[in-house]
């Protein structure tokens, strides 16, 4: 007999498991979505808006450098001289001749830009020297606004990609919850006639099966909802992080703003690689474990009747052992502050079957057949708001590099009744 508390007791473990979140974290997930959509509403309002204005309105227009200047300014607190670079340029525009101070956005307003040390407006300066033609954009409306160096915002694209991911991640959570709660709901209106019959036994329950019949067992279907769900959002992160990231590279060539931008791509593309990986383990672990189907001939189960259990293993699978058992597990819960605590507890473990040096190859499969006996007098399935009894059937493999693949299949074991 092993006791082990729920891996689920607190909010931090509990949020791999979806189907445990209670409603206050389902809101909490739900309002950072919403404010990770108005922080993309206002940047798109602000910074999206004054780049769709620019490409629409600004336009290439040949000149020539007059002259080059690195303009000083002293700091808030006196200390630090900073530098802006600025070139005046000569150009003409439908005919008329004029003359202006440009080199980027941060030039159209005279207390923007100063952030550079001298070296650096040096440096910016230097593919500008006097006399030479090059192209500036003017605003069709505004021609005296110019700009010499037009390369997008960097941080800009990062603000507009932060708030993308935070709602393409909370929003497939959310989904996978809610598919969970539907999902739910559809169980125990199926079962609405058994669970009047019987209040306390689990809601998944079938009509009785027909002489000569067999149920299939499936693992828990909300589990492979959420692997889907987990890998059509690490797909889209990376391929959302690894595009920008491609653009923020050409980017920071030109800017010079390295720094930044390998920050930005060891962050977002390297949380990207780690999905990427933990997807590849599993999906590794999924190949080297094969496909499992189960058939029971009873269901629900009646305790102190024999049931034959027929186990097909498809291809391909490798383990060093292969066992299935007959568990029953006892669960508690209790609030514990803002938590709800569970404690498990095994109150009946058998093995059913033993293989060792499984070795199923590609396009083949391996039927085992066994039979077991729930005992006359175990306690049946039983689910209320604090307590639980599961009764399931786990197969588990033992991987050759030391893993350890489980899968369990969830019976319904009904009240003893004795024959007349």
């Amino acid at each position: 007999m092993t006791e082990k508390k729920d891996p689920t007791t607190n909010s931090a473990r509990r949020f791999v498991f979806i189907a445990q979140w209670r409603f206050s974290e389902m809101l909490a997930l739900a309002l950072i979505c919403a404010l990770g959509a108005l922080i993309l509403v206002i940047h798109l309002a602000t910074w999206g808006a004054q780049t769709r204005r620019e490409a629409k309105f600004c336009v290439p227009v040949p000149c020539v450098v007059d002259s080059v200047a690195a303009r000083p300014e002293t700091d808030k607190t006196g200390v630090e001289t900073l530098y802006r670079p600025e070139v005046t340029i000569s150009y003409e525009f439908e005919g008329e001749s004029y003359t202006g101070v440009a080199y980027d956005r941060t030039t159209l307003t005279d207390d923007q830009g100063f952030s550079y040390t001298l070296a650096e407006a040096e440096k910016a300066l230097a593919p500008f020297p006097p006399g030479c033609e090059n192209l500036c954009w003017i605003r069709q409306d505004a021609p005296t606004q110019v700009i010499l160096v037009k390369t997008p915002s960097f941080w800009g694209w990062v603000f507009l990609f932060i708030p993308t991911l935070i709602i393409i991640s909370g929003a497939s959570l959310l989904i996978s919850r809610l598919y969970d709660r539907a999902f739910s709901e559809e169980e125990k209106a199926n079962s609405k006639r058994r669970k009047t019959q019987y209040p306390t036994l689990p809601q998944r329950i079938d009509r009785p099966l027909a002489r000569g019949a067999v149920k299939n067992l499936s693992p828990d279907a909300r589990t492979r909802f959420a692997s889907v769900v987990g890998a059509v959002g690490a797909i889209l992160w990376n391929v959302a992080a690894w595009t920008i990231a491609v653009y923020v590279a050409k980017v920071a060539e030109t800017t010079g703003d390295k720094i930044a931008a390998a920050i930005f791509i060891l962050i977002f593309c390297g949380t990207g690689l780690l999905f990427a990986c933990r997807l590849w383990t599993r999906r590794r672990i999924e190949r080297a474990v094969g496909t499992m189907a189960i058939t029971v001939n009873a269901f629900p189960i009646q305790p102190g009747r024999r049931v034959n259990v027929e186990l097909t293993l498809k291809g391909p699978a490798r383990a060093k052992r292969f066992d299935v058992a007959l568990q029953c597990v006892e669960v508690a819960r209790f609030a514990q502050g803002t938590n709800t605590v569970a404690h498990h507890k095994e109150i009946y473990d058998s093995t059913l079957m033993t293989r060792f040096d499984v070795d199923v190859s590609s396009k083949a499969e391996t039927t085992e057949r066994f039979s077991f006996v729930v005992p006359i007098g175990a306690m049946h399935s039983f689910q209320s708001e604090h307590n639980e009894i599961i009764w399931k059937l786990v197969a588990r493999m033992e991987l050759g590099d030391g893993g350890v693949f489980a899968r369990d299949y969830e019976l319904v074991v009904m009240p003893f009744a004795p024959k007349d």
